[in-house]
């Protein structure tokens, strides 16, 4: 019983010294970031062969790589509307605003519906929910 719990303990040290050296031998290197191939779209089946210039080259980065790697407002909107689950058709917009906080930049959304207010920070960089809340609207 003694060899198996020393054959063990032998076996776990040589693989974790053969983990830790294979991560320290990787040198990090910064990420090549390209614009996204534009989607293609298909043709409907009632359309003439193709006889279309191809589509332009995109000559613009994505919405985040063109303002020092922010989402745009309009996204950090939409990101909101979409985790509350409603439209913009539907809602008041009470704030849209680009604040920073401890460093880290985020977008401070607020909308009304149905006697609601609705407030969100959206990470400027990611756009994920920071924070959220609803409660009832205070009409004093």
């Amino acid at each position: 019983m003694k060899k198996i719990i020393a054959l063990s303990l032998i076996a776990m040290t040589i693989l974790s010294v053969g983990l830790f050296a294979g991560c320290s031998s990787q040198q990090s290197k910064p990420a090549a970031t390209e614009a996204p191939a534009p989607a293609a779209t298909a043709a409907p089946a009632t359309a003439a062969p193709a006889t279309q210039a191809p589509a332009p080259a995109a000559t613009e980065a994505p919405a985040a790589q063109q303002n020092n790697d922010k989402i745009d407002i309009e996204t950090a909107k939409t990101t909101a509307l979409i985790d509350a689950g409603l439209d913009a058709s539907q809602v008041q917009f009470t704030k849209e605003k680009l604040d920073t906080d401890d460093g880290v930049e985020k977008y401070e959304i607020e909308f009304t519906y149905n006697g609601y207010e609705y407030d969100y920070d959206i990470n400027a960089k990611t756009g994920a929910i920071m924070e959220k809340g609803k409660e009832p609207v205070n009409d004093d």
